[in-house]
């Protein structure tokens, strides 16, 4: 008899891209976007040209905190699904009856490695 779990019909991407080493890994949230972006307008106020520039890749991950782990700090460098980000705000949350959970939010700059 076969195992599960089985799939069936169209092949879909399932869970997370990645794992973290300070957290069991419960959410992550990717987004990416220019960081400028400047319309020019002909005289009817038509948009005529549109440039993009500066592209951000911005990543929240979320989950919760192992015993023995760090949480890594504002200004760190975190690699998650292959990229290198740089941590822009931590979130640790706790309550009394239940595990610490803990939130960073991560960008990418086009011209940052």
């Amino acid at each position: 008899m076969a195992s599960l779990p089985h799939t069936f019909g169209v092949e879909h991407v399932f869970g997370l891209y990645d794992t973290a080493d300070f957290v069991t890994l419960q959410s992550d949230d990717i987004s990416q976007k220019a960081a400028l972006d400047v319309e020019v307008m002909d005289e009817t106020g038509r948009v005529i040209t549109d440039r993009l520039d500066d592209r951000r890749i911005e990543t929240s991950i979320s989950g919760v905190l192992l015993s023995t782990a760090a949480i890594p700090t504002i200004g760190a460098q975190l690699a998650y699904d292959s990229v290198n980000y740089i941590v822009k705000d931590v979130s640790d949350a706790g309550t009394n009856n239940g595990f610490r959970k803990v939130t960073l939010k991560l960008v990418k700059y086009q011209e940052i490695a």
